[in-house]
C-alpha cells in the first residue's frame, strides 16, 4: 500500500472578523430594547450570518497514478506520474436556520450539507517517473482524476469544514448574544450528525 500525504487548511476566517465587527455596529442596537431584556429572533440571525457561499476548507491532495498496458498475458507499468489535487468545501450560508427560544435563551443552528467540490487537479506539479516518460497531457490528466477518485477519501475534509463553520457562525453571532445565551447545533442530515459525533470526540 502507498501512502499519499495530504494536507487541509482553514481558509476565510479573518475576513469574517472584520465582518462580525461589523455586524456589532449595525445589528446589535436593533436587537436590544431600551430596559436592557434582549430578544432575539431567527430572522435576525439569519441576516447575521448569510455571507453567501463560504469556502471553508481547501485540501492538498497528492498522489502517484500509473499507466499501464497489457502485453499477452502480462501488465507493464509505462510511466507514473506524480500529481497534485485541490479539494474544496463550502457551505451555502444563506440555508442555515435557526430555532430561537427566547425563553430558555437557547439557539439551535440547523447546519446544511457540506457541499465539495470535484478535486481540481494543478497541471503545473506532474512530476514523471521515468523522467523521459512520453504522455499525451489529456491523457494524465484524465489519469490522475480517477487516480483521486479512486482514492481520495473525504470524511477527514467533511470532519474540518463542520467544526471550521461551526466556528464561523459562533463568531458572527457573538455580538448579538450576551452571556445569558446558549449555542446548539443540529444538521440537516443523517451524514452530518455522523460527522457532529467525529467533531466532538475530536475536541474531546
Amino acid at each position: 500500500m502507498r501512502r499519499v500525504p495530504f494536507k487541509i487548511k482553514l481558509v476565510g476566517v479573518l475576513a469574517l472578523a472584520l465582518f462580525a465587527v461589523v455586524m456589532f455596529g449595525v445589528v446589535l442596537p436593533l436587537v436590544l430594547d431600551s430596559d436592557e431584556t434582549q430578544y432575539i429572533s431567527d430572522a435576525t440571525l439569519k441576516s447575521a450570518v448569510d455571507i453567501g457561499n463560504l469556502e471553508v476548507v481547501d485540501c492538498t491532495y497528492k498522489g502517484i497514478a500509473e499507466k499501464t498496458s497489457q502485453f499477452l498475458w502480462a501488465e507493464n507499468v509505462d510511466y507514473r506520474v506524480k500529481y497534485e489535487a485541490h479539494v474544496r468545501a463550502s457551505y451555502d450560508m444563506s440555508a442555515i436556520e435557526f430555532n430561537v427560544d427566547n425563553d430558555r435563551r437557547v439557539v439551535t443552528v440547523i447546519l446544511p450539507e457540506v457541499e465539495i467540490a470535484s478535486p481540481v487537479i494543478d497541471e503545473t506539479k506532474f512530476g514523471y517517473l521515468p523522467e523521459n516518460a512520453t504522455a499525451d497531457v489529456r491523457d494524465v490528466l484524465a489519469l490522475c482524476k480517477e487516480d483521486v477518485a479512486n482514492e481520495f477519501v473525504d470524511d477527514e475534509i467533511r470532519v474540518e469544514a463542520l467544526e471550521s463553520v461551526r466556528e464561523t457562525v459562533e463568531a458572527l453571532m457573538s455580538p448579538l448574544l450576551d452571556d445569558a445565551w446558549s449555542v446548539e447545533f443540529e444538521y440537516a442530515s443523517k451524514s452530518n450528525e455522523a460527522d457532529e459525533s467525529e467533531v466532538q470526540n475530536d475536541v474531546a
